[in-house]
């Protein structure tokens, strides 16, 4: 794996979310087996998911046991902004590559999202995948006099 191809799968996850493609954004990430999950902890909510019910959930809504997914691709995303720390940066062995950064989210009215990124990629029968996707919204402290 190289760091292009890396690359290209970070731009391949922004045109699924852009294109609300939740099928081909959940074929970018590796779930794994029980014992070796996707660990994915999204952006606007608060709960970790394993398991490619529990990804599609987030980004589409609507299951039960979701019950504060409202859908991250309903957000009519129009453009992602990555701007990483120092990477991708390849992992100790060579087996798979990291990212952590912000990036910066704009919906059709131009309202910017902030949030902080780590992922992790490797590759498995030729495909880049995520292995793990932790974001959260940018902490920004308050301002006092």
């Amino acid at each position: 794996m190289t760091k292009a191809e890396v690359v290209a799968a970070q731009r391949a996850w922004v045109k699924c979310l852009i294109d609300c493609d939740v099928d081909g954004l959940l074929d970018l990430y590796d779930f794994g087996t029980p014992d070796e999950p996707l660990l994915f902890k999204p952006t606007l909510a608060d709960v970790i998911r394993l398991d490619r019910e529990g990804a599609r959930s987030y980004f589409v809504g609507g299951d039960p046991h979701y019950p504060n997914d409202h859908g991250f691709l309903s957000r009519g995303w129009i453009r992602v902004d990555f701007q990483s720390a120092a990477g991708p940066v390849i992992v100790a062995g060579g087996l798979g590559y990291m990212d952590m950064g912000q990036y910066t989210l704009f919906d059709g009215e131009s309202s910017a999202t902030h949030a902080d990124y780590t992922f992790v990629y490797h590759k498995l029968d030729g495909c880049v995948l995520i292995s793990l996707h932790h974001s959260s919204l940018t902490w920004t402290p308050s301002v006092t006099d």
